[in-house]
């Protein structure tokens, strides 16, 4: 959460007179919430418990504030909808509170803000505040343009009839220069007949500092520093409320405070990386960090620039793509960046941009005829319980082998000729192994299955994962002699143009296969004979038969 920190009011709040120091106790059937109140700063009923165990023990300590409400005989709070909240759950029949009024809703909602100045905010909270100063202050300048139009005092003076202050609002200083304007430059000025002058270089500069002067008041008031911070802060927000899910996903994370707001900015400005001046790297190890510009936060994310290569090497601008099992997006995000199209479908999406579909009932129609097919499946059971429940990651070995026969089968269909199948799949070593395995080659599964469907390998692509062991499982890896793993590759597969292409006379490695699935049967078959209550069952992998405990 952000909290506020400047002291000085920058906002026209009227000045209490000398019987609003009484209160009075008002039924709380009588009081409305105040709308402007919810819609910067949320549900009140939702941020009562730092609160209700101590109204429930001394009561309610500091009145509300309200005002005269819509409707004749109601009040409206100005300040205490989290007090009212916890009041109407306490089961208070009334509340004590400070009536005041307000000569116009500028003056109302000013107020609103400045009882809520010091309160604890999240970055949303911030800056829909911003959203309401800015609108004040707009409309108040406007109203004393016009105002000035109308009427010029005869002495200008800094001493008006008002009752508020504004010593610190950022077009103050241009109020008193436009007070300050002798009869020749006002009728100059109002003139029809005068011939346009070209503008001084110093005024050009100087209109150009008012902007400059908001942003910073305006920083100031919410506590978010310099303008600079509120600029990077308001290019973000502004993004967010435009609907953008990257956007979106980084205010989540500003809100919780896991961002902040110039990682946020940052991953912004990154998103034009892989569409100007890209340098790919020619080598078949992709050895990528995570960057946050692309894609939301999700189980399982890839580094971006991973897809960015796939898709120089394998695509042309104005190429489909479809990705399947897009997760958070990364590959739509990196599409866009290129000038590629994106199918995407998820079992369980995560953004507008993601269709859900279930990728075991074939692919979307939108998706036949595409150029190029990334997937990034769940590695087994590797993330079973961070992926959807009826996922295929919780699936048996048997289902999972199945699974990637089918996806293979269905790419194959769904894609034009000479387009390609891309598989990134990561080695098993950590749980989940069969007997008497040490680690399960996804890739090689991969390359059965891609195969058998039809495809022609094209290459494979070593993409370390990053691992992200904590410090005592390395120590501890260290100790037992352990290796963790870290391998993961990209299996680029290619559809044949025609007939004259046929995969069928790709060579097998039976001849390994079957030299591990025998000496895995003979040691079983021992364990067997030693054991009485150890028999053998088959674990289909390729022609591999392993065995298990039952």
């Amino acid at each position: 959460m952000l909290s506020s920190t400047r002291s000085t009011s920058v906002l026209p709040i009227r000045s209490a007179s000398p019987d609003e120091s009484s209160w009075d106790l008002i039924d709380v059937q009588d009081i409305d919430r105040n709308q402007f109140s919810l819609s910067i700063y949320g549900d009140p009923d939702a941020q009562t418990d730092s609160l209700i165990d101590g109204i429930r023990e001394h009561g309610i300590l500091d009145p509300l504030v309200v005002a005269p409400g819509r409707v004749r005989g109601r009040w409206e709070v100005v300040s205490g909808h989290r007090r009212l909240a916890c009041a109407c759950e306490l089961g208070f029949a009334s509340v004590p509170c400070v009536i005041r009024e307000f000569a116009t809703e500028a003056e109302r909602r000013s107020a609103v803000l400045e009882f809520n100045r010091y309160r604890r905010k999240s970055f949303s909270q911030l800056m829909r505040e911003a959203d309401a100063i800015e609108e004040i202050w707009s409309t108040d300048a406007r109203d004393r343009s016009l105002s000035n139009l109308k009427s010029r005092p005869a002495k200008p003076s800094r001493s008006t009839d008002w009752d508020f202050q504004f010593d610190d609002h950022p077009s103050w200083s241009d109020k008193v220069e436009s007070l300050a304007l002798d009869d020749a430059d006002a009728d100059r000025r109002n003139s029809d007949d005068r011939e346009p002058q070209p503008e001084p270089a110093a005024a050009s500069k100087s209109r150009g500092r008012g902007r400059g002067r908001t942003d910073s008041a305006i920083a100031a008031r919410i506590g978010l520093g310099g303008k600079d911070l509120y600029r990077q802060a308001r290019a973000v927000w502004k993004k967010a409320q435009e609907g953008d899910a990257r956007a979106i996903a980084g205010v989540a994370q500003l809100d919780a405070e896991t961002k902040t707001i110039h990682a946020a900015y940052k991953d912004l400005r990154r998103r034009d990386q892989f569409g100007r001046d890209f340098r790919p790297t020619p080598y078949d190890v992709w050895a990528f960090r995570h960057d946050r510009a692309f894609g939301i936060p999700y189980p399982g994310s890839i580094p971006p620039a991973v897809v960015a290569h796939a898709l120089f090497y394998f695509t042309t601008p104005g190429a489909l793509v479809v990705d399947p099992m897009a997760g958070g997006g990364t590959v739509v995000d990196v599409a866009q960046a290129m000038g590629r199209r994106c199918v995407a479908s998820d079992l369980d999406p995560s953004r507008p941009e993601i269709r859900a579909h279930d990728v075991r009932q074939g692919f979307l129609p939108e998706a036949q005829g595409c150029d190029l097919v990334f997937c990034d499946p769940p590695y087994y059971s590797m993330l079973a319980r961070k992926y959807h429940k009826d996922g295929v990651g919780s699936a048996p070995l048997d289902d999972w082998t199945r699974f990637l026969e089918q996806l293979a089968r269905d790419a194959f269909a769904a894609l034009r000729p000479g387009g390609y199948f891309t598989l990134l799949l990561a080695s098993q070593t950590e749980k989940d192994l069969p007997r008497g395995f040490g680690y399960i080659d996804h890739t090689f599964l991969g390359y059965r299955a891609g195969t058998d469907a039809g495809f022609l390998p094209e290459r494979r692509i070593s993409c370390p994962m990053n691992g992200n062991y904590l410090p005592q499982q390395v120590r501890r890896a260290r100790v037992e002699g352990r290796l963790l793993g870290q391998v993961r590759d990209l299996l680029v597969m290619r559809k044949p143009h025609d007939h004259h292409e046929p995969a069928s006379d790709i060579p097998q490695p039976q001849s390994a296969v079957t030299g591990l699935a025998e000496r895995s049967l003979l040691k079983h078959q021992d364990a067997a004979a030693c054991h009485p209550s150890y028999t053998i069952t088959t674990c289909q992998i390729g022609i591999c038969h392993i065995g298990t405990r039952q």
